[in-house]
């Protein structure tokens, strides 16, 4: 049986095309594509076919949406595409097409995925009375997920967390929040948590807290995505500025993920996703992350005891919907 499946973003689309025999999935391509470069998903589909040679019937599909999906129906939230499974499963000739989203994906994606793919960021207690767990990944946009156990396995419930409002946690995030409020109506989490978020950070830093800029980081940043250049630099820890963004976007990732868990507790593990975390892991990896997840006043206590996980496999919805579509 033949299965293709789709991670859809608003940066960029992977495929995966493969062999699906019982359980075992053998991978006959994969490839990425920007996703702006496409007017729609048909559009990148003929692409990947054509580039494949793919000339047998494909039996079953599943595309992860970056967006709400609702009763067979999705747009993206990032990028001017909407979709139905009727209307793919006619114009892509795909008997079986299954609409989900994107942390659905990556919900059926970490289940699957292998140790060696996770970084252990805080050890909690094992309780077998709870095997909840929830799922939180900044990207093009902030997703999560909350993973419910369910006869042996986890059933995973989507939800658009990253378009609730942003919560500051300290009076430089306070300030933050006031600066932003004078340019939108409305100022979500997601707007922090992205990769645009973290240019929103560097301007917020260099404008209103007047923390100098690099002109090599400046110009670096008309060349290339200014989310990139900023984590590189921070990493590298070259450019103050860039660094003040990164643990300020990390601290507001650690209090927001908290507020998450919170509203799905009780949980016993968070599994950190998405593509800005897999990049930045040895930065998440210090305090400042646990610490502002954990601060939840009467309950930090219990905060502790959750298990914090990042996901570095930047496949993880990938292969989550490749997983769905082995099943519809």
């Amino acid at each position: 049986m033949k299965v293709l499946a789709a991670d859809i973003g608003g940066t960029s689309t992977r495929l995966i095309y493969a062999e699906v025999d019982n359980n075992k999935k053998d991978i006959l391509a994969e490839n990425i594509y920007y996703s702006y470069q496409y007017e729609n998903f048909n559009c990148l589909f003929d692409v990947f076919v054509a580039e494949n040679n793919i000339n047998e019937k494909i039996n079953k599909a599943c595309f992860a949406v970056a967006g709400p999906v609702k009763s067979g129906e999705a747009s993206v939230t990032n990028l001017p595409w909407s979709m139905t499974e009727a209307q793919l499963s006619r114009s892509l000739n795909i008997p079986r097409v299954k609409l989900i989203n994107d942390f659905i994906a990556v919900a059926h994606g970490v289940a699957e995925i292998e140790d060696k793919d996770l970084v252990i960021l805080q050890q909690g207690t094992e309780c077998p009375v709870n095997k909840d767990a929830a799922v939180v990944g900044a990207g093009t946009g902030l997703g999560a997920s909350h993973l419910i156990w369910n006869n042996g396995c986890f059933l995973p419930k989507a939800s658009e967390a990253g378009h609730a409002g942003f919560a500051p946690c300290n009076q430089l995030q306070c300030e933050l929040l006031n600066w932003l409020q004078q340019q939108h109506t409305h100022v979500s989490v997601e707007m922090l948590l992205s990769g645009r978020g973290l240019k929103t950070i560097y301007q917020f830093l260099h404008e209103i807290k007047h923390i100098p800029e690099s002109l090599i980081v400046k110009k670096t940043m008309r060349e290339t995505d200014p989310a990139q250049v900023i984590s590189e630099y921070a990493l590298a820890e070259k450019d103050l500025l860039c660094q003040r963004t990164l643990d300020c976007f990390i601290e507001i990732y650690g209090a927001a993920a908290g507020n998450i868990v919170l509203h799905y507790y009780p949980v016993s593990k968070l599994y950190i996703a998405g593509g800005i975390a897999a990049k930045i892991k040895n930065r998440m990896q210090r305090t400042c992350f646990i610490d502002a997840l954990i601060n939840k006043g009467p309950m930090s206590s219990n905060m502790k005891e959750l298990t914090v996980k990042l996901v570095s496999q930047e496949k993880t919805g990938l292969y989550g919907a490749l997983s769905v579509a082995a099943g519809i």
